[in-house]
């Protein structure tokens, strides 16, 4: 969807993707060793990822931001969305911090509250949905840092277990103190 929604908190912002940013989301799909917990697909083309784009902006279910570290790096290192609209909720997710020099940093994390606090600030929404993969430790430590809780769980298309986990805005906002300095 192409959308306007900005947020930025100390060295993270988080703007609309643009098509400049495609070849990077291109080359970090690619890459097997960054892929594990994602959707298995194959080999994206430059071309497949310009069709990719061109369907993603009339898609009116989906919002994708890319993060940019603006202190050090001062580029675009990730992109994370939400989608799945539907009765004053969405799913969050497809976080990929991609850029090899932004990670271990609290990019992801960090750019989660972020998304999370336009879409309940900006949007209107009261929940905020995601899955995350059981064996995938580094993001599972995160959402749990952040707030979210497990209500459930499901089989992952990778294999292995995914949790299902939730917040709310006032969960956020209690574990989060920072939320109030977020600059939308």
């Amino acid at each position: 969807m192409n959308h306007q929604y900005h947020a930025s908190y100390e060295n993270i912002m988080l703007r609309p993707l643009e098509r400049k940013d495609i070849e990077n989301l291109r080359v970090w799909r690619n890459d097997a060793t960054q892929t594990r917990f994602l959707r298995k697909i194959d080999h994206i083309t430059p071309e497949m990822q310009e069709k990719w784009y061109e369907s993603y902006l009339k898609d009116n279910d989906t919002i994708a931001f890319a993060i940019e570290e603006t202190e050090h790096l001062h580029r675009m290192v990730g992109s994370l969305s939400l989608y799945d609209f539907r009765e004053e909720q969405a799913e969050i997710g497809r976080l990929q911090v991609g850029d090899m020099e932004a990670r271990g940093h609290g990019i992801g994390g960090k750019s989660f509250v972020l998304a999370m606090m336009v879409a309940f600030r900006k949007m209107g929404l009261k929940k905020i949905i995601a899955s995350v993969h059981q064996e995938n430790q580094a993001a599972y430590k995160s959402y749990l840092k952040i707030g979210f809780q497990v209500c459930g769980s499901h089989p992952a298309s990778v294999g292995g277990i995914e949790d299902e986990i939730w917040i709310d805005e006032k969960r956020l906002t209690e574990v989060n103190g920072y939320t109030e300095e977020i600059k939308m």
